[in-house]
């Protein structure tokens, strides 16, 4: 049905909940799946949960379908992370390289064999439309609400511009 499905991934209860939606729609070997994890310019702070990572030394609730496992994390990320104030932007992208390759490998184990990962910087609505578009994605699937703050209140931000921008399909999932 789709030949090339993007999927806006930040580690969310939402976002997770979209990658499943994004594997499942994918079919194993039917559709090519990315995955792109978006660095939010107006948010370039580390956020708390990261902050609460670091202090806790790793460790997390586990998510119902995919479970962050910090034992294969490359130990530089954990240095990184405990040096929060010395290069937040380096441990932002580290972190997101992180979730993106979690999130690809469980795609993996899930049977979806054409996978492939980005992290970005920028307003994360348009660097995943352009994403897509570079991809000539079929569809865009996201959460309904990401880590963002005040914007997520309601539907999310990004949730509801890439619905307005987006030159493909969006599925919001909850």
């Amino acid at each position: 049905m789709f030949r090339s499905i993007i999927v806006g991934f930040d580690g969310s209860t939402h976002a997770r909940r979209a990658l499943q939606v994004g594997i499942g729609l994918a079919g194993g070997d039917e559709a090519r799946l990315g995955i792109i994890y978006v660095i939010d310019r107006s948010q370039l702070q580390i956020p708390d949960d990261m902050r609460n990572m670091g202090v806790t030394e790793g460790v997390i609730e586990p998510m119902q379908s995919i479970q962050i496992n910090f034992e294969h994390a490359p130990e530089t990320m954990m240095d990184t992370i405990a040096r929060l104030g010395a290069d937040s932007l380096k441990a932002m992208y580290q972190y997101a390289d992180f979730l993106v390759g979690e999130a690809a490998e469980h795609a993996r184990r899930a049977g979806v064999s054409n996978v492939e990962t980005a992290v970005e910087q920028g307003d994360p609505a348009e660097e995943i439309t352009a994403y897509a578009a570079d991809r000539d994605a079929d569809l865009i699937v996201c959460g309904s609400r990401g880590m963002g703050r005040w914007e997520s209140l309601l539907l999310g931000s990004t949730s509801s511009k890439l619905n307005q921008i987006s030159g493909c399909s969006c599925l919001v999932v909850r």
